[in-house]
């Protein structure tokens, strides 16, 4: 008996996060309907793309930078790209079309499509960029990946040695004390500069006049959205979650990224 009513309050939490859900989600599409201005704030991987087992291996999906062309030009240049990843690689992803951008977390920046990148942290301490180095080399399978204003070392091909990377990474913070802080993802461990995080890049976009004045939406996969989720809440918007290796189809808004396209098409944005 004990033990059928624990599952019987699981299963009624998991359907109160799945009615949750779909309400934002609804809300979302009546808000947009109803002509409210809205500002929308776009993760890539997980979100826009399937994840890959290494960043340079997704699949762009065709007309995804169509899309998001439109949307941007009803919503009157109101949408950003908030990704871990640097501002150049979305961009190649995304092209022929650039976007209003966040990259690394925050620690880069383009305020508009024609605007330039500005990385705002200088780069990664030169000893703290070996020691990484170092620690890839001696963990078989740990891709490292340099972002310039920020580190990623990504496990997803031997996901059994996450706890020994997380460990090694955690050891080295008394040694470069105030300079980095760890992230943890997809499968991954990034290594980034102090006071970035996607959270902050929503709040810098939603202070330009581009962006002022909207209900901000942000769609994410990841923990780090999670910031960018909370901010986009104190600012009287909403986070949508996608599931995925994070979050679970009853707690999320969308199933997958191939769902979110899907939405993006159907909203019958005219702003």
């Amino acid at each position: 008996m004990q033990q059928l009513k624990k599952n019987e309050i699981f299963h009624g939490t998991e359907r109160v996060r799945r009615e949750c859900a779909i309400e934002l989600r609804s809300k979302v599409e009546q808000l947009v309907a109803e002509k409210k201005p809205i500002a929308l704030f776009l993760d890539i991987d997980g979100t826009l793309l399937d994840v890959a087992l290494t960043p340079s291996a997704v699949h762009v999906p065709p007309n995804l930078a169509e899309l998001l062309g439109a949307l941007s030009e009803h919503l009157a240049g109101a949408l950003a790209i908030i990704t871990g990843r640097p501002i150049a690689e979305a961009d190649h992803l995304l092209k022929p079309l650039k976007f209003a951008a966040a990259g690394v977390h925050g620690a880069e920046m383009r305020v508009s499509p024609a605007g330039s990148v500005e990385r705002l942290t200088p780069a990664l301490e030169p000893g703290l960029h070996d020691d990484l180095k170092s620690i890839a080399a001696d963990l078989p399978g740990i891709v490292m990946e340099d972002k310039g204003a920020g580190i990623a070392m990504h496990y997803r091909v031997v996901p059994e040695l996450r706890d020994s990377l997380l460990a090694t990474l955690e050891a080295l913070v008394p040694k470069y004390p105030s300079h980095f802080t760890l992230c943890e993802g997809r499968k991954v461990v990034e290594i980034l500069p102090v006071g970035f995080t996607k959270g902050q890049a929503l709040r810098n976009f939603a202070a330009l006049p581009t962006f002022a004045n909207r209900i901000p939406v942000m769609i994410g996969d990841d923990i780090a959205d999670m910031e960018a989720f909370r901010a986009a809440e104190s600012l009287g918007g909403c986070g949508m979650k996608v599931a995925g290796e994070n979050f679970t189809k009853a707690e999320a808004s969308f199933s997958g990224p191939a769902d979110v396209l899907n939405w993006l098409r159907r909203l019958p944005v005219d702003q």
